[in-house]
C-alpha cells in the first residue's frame, strides 16, 4: 500500500518552471556612442574649400547673400560636429530591455535588427516599430557579438540590410 501511495505523489503535471533570476541572459559592455573618425588638417581644409565653392556657386545662381551665408553656417556646424568626441556609454541587454546609458528601450518595440561590421568595432541597428522613430545603433567590440546576438535573436528578428546612400557617403567622408 505504501508503494501505491508513493506512486500517486511522484506524478507532477507539466507546469513550466518559474524563471530563475539567475537564468536570465544579460550582457553588459562599454562602448563609444559612435565611431570616431580622426579628421586631420586635410579634412578640415577640404571642408573649407567645398563650403566656399558651394557658397560661391549658390551666390551666382541666386544673386542673394542669404543662401551663401546659410551654406557657410552649415559648414561651420559640420566642422564643430566633426571636432566633437564621442562619449563612452554603458550598454546592458537582457531578455526584455536594452539599456543605453541608463535609458531603457523595450525589445518588443523593435521590428528587426541588423549587424553592421566596421572593422574592430561593429554595430547593431535596431529598427523601431513606429514609423517616424529613429533607428537605434548599438556599438560593441566584435568579440562580444555572439553573446549580444544570442540574446537579441530570442526577441527580435534578424534582417540582413545594406547601408543606405547617406551612410555610405558618411563612411566615405570619414564623418
Amino acid at each position: 500500500m505504501k508503494d501505491e501511495e508513493q506512486d500517486t505523489f511522484d506524478y507532477a503535471p507539466d507546469i513550466p518552471a518559474a524563471p530563475n533570476p539567475g537564468d536570465t541572459q544579460a550582457v553588459s559592455w562599454q562602448a563609444s556612442e559612435y565611431i570616431d573618425h580622426e579628421q586631420g588638417a586635410k579634412w578640415f581644409l577640404g571642408l573649407i574649400v567645398v563650403t566656399a565653392l558651394v557658397a560661391t556657386a549658390a551666390y551666382f545662381m541666386t544673386s542673394s547673400y542669404f543662401t551663401p551665408a546659410t551654406i557657410g553656417i552649415v559648414g561651420i556646424i559640420v566642422a564643430i560636429a566633426a571636432r566633437h568626441t564621442p562619449r563612452q556609454l554603458s550598454y546592458e541587454l537582457d531578455t526584455a530591455n536594452l539599456s543605453i546609458g541608463g535609458k531603457k528601450y523595450p525589445l518588443d518595440s523593435f521590428r528587426s535588427f541588423s549587424i553592421i561590421e566596421e572593422g574592430p568595432v561593429s554595430s547593431i541597428e535596431l529598427t523601431p516599430l513606429k514609423r517616424l522613430a529613429a533607428p537605434i545603433s548599438v556599438f560593441f567590440e566584435t568579440t562580444d557579438q555572439d553573446k549580444i546576438v544570442d540574446v537579441l535573436e530570442d526577441r527580435v528578428p534578424y534582417e540582413d540590410r545594406d547601408l543606405d546612400a547617406v551612410e555610405r557617403l558618411s563612411r566615405r567622408l570619414h564623418f
